[in-house]
């Protein structure tokens, strides 16, 4: 009864001492990839592939829980993926040539996804709170994204199908929505969310529109569409429950929307 016993209780401890193991798994088939791992804490895990020649991947967790997913099929793709904090989740997916990800998650339960196919895209994605969750997907050649969520429960999507669009999204607060959509050659899109609720949606279609969305305040929303050539929109947003449409059809359209409730 007593080897039992002791036997139970190294079993017990083993197990215990297995839950802390982090792990990480690389597989690379092709010439000169490149993977670099590190890994501080407990019960993250890192899975690399590789698939052609000149891809780079550095994955960096500290924390509990961090999960991490790099897939690069290609040539010369890169990615970055740093997670400090607890339940973080990356997935990078690259096909094709010359991509570049960076990923950094700081606090807990953030969500990032990008999959780049094409050449030369860019993405940048920044997560500090909790429950943000930003999709970017880029195909075509030198798109670039750039995400920055700061706070809690934000929510960003982007989507680039063209060549050189760009998209700029800056979230501080809670629970803001933005919906970014770029089909085309050279549009640009910003969007700036600072406070409570507010919901931005555009939708550029052709070849360098410009758009910028600024809301400052709660339940704010706007939308934005665009279809042609040389459209710009500008919709400013401050205060508490505003509603903006912009709808712009042809060539070289201005629009200026500024919403306040007053002093």
């Amino acid at each position: 009864m007593k080897k039992l016993f002791l036997s139970a209780i190294a079993l017990m401890i083993g197990a215990v001492m297995f839950a802390q193991f982090n792990d990480s798994n690389v597989l690379q088939v092709g010439a000169l990839n490149g993977s670099d791992v590190n890994q501080v804490g407990f019960m993250n895990d890192s899975d690399v592939i590789q698939l052609g020649a000149l891809n780079g991947s550095d994955v960096d967790q500290v924390g509990v829980f961090n999960s991490s997913e790099v897939l690069q099929i290609g040539a010369g793709n890169g990615s970055m993926v740093t997670q400090v904090g607890l339940s973080n989740v990356s997935e990078v997916f690259q096909l094709g040539a010359l991509n570049g990800s960076v990923v950094t998650q700081g606090g807990e339960f953030n969500f990032s996804d990008v999959d780049q196919i094409g050449v030369g895209n860019g993405s940048n994605v920044l997560q500090s709170g909790f429950f943000n969750i930003s999709d970017v997907d880029q195909i075509g050649l030198l798109n670039g994204s750039n995400v920055i969520q700061l706070g809690f429960g934000n929510i960003s999507t982007v989507t680039q199908i063209g060549a050189m669009n760009g998209s700029d999204v800056n979230q501080e607060g809670e629970v803001n929505i933005s919906d970014v959509d770029q089909l085309g050659i050279g549009n640009g899109s910003y969007v700036n969310q600072f406070g409570l609720f507010n919901i931005s949606d555009v939708n550029q279609l052709g070849l360098m529109n410009g758009s910028s969305v600024i809301q400052d305040g709660i339940s704010n929303f706007s939308l934005v569409n665009q279809l042609g050539a040389l459209n710009g929109s500008s919709v400013n947003q401050f205060g508490l429950g505003h509603i903006s449409v912009v709808n712009q059809l042809g060539v070289g359209n201005g629009s200026l929307v500024v919403q306040s409730n007053g002093i």
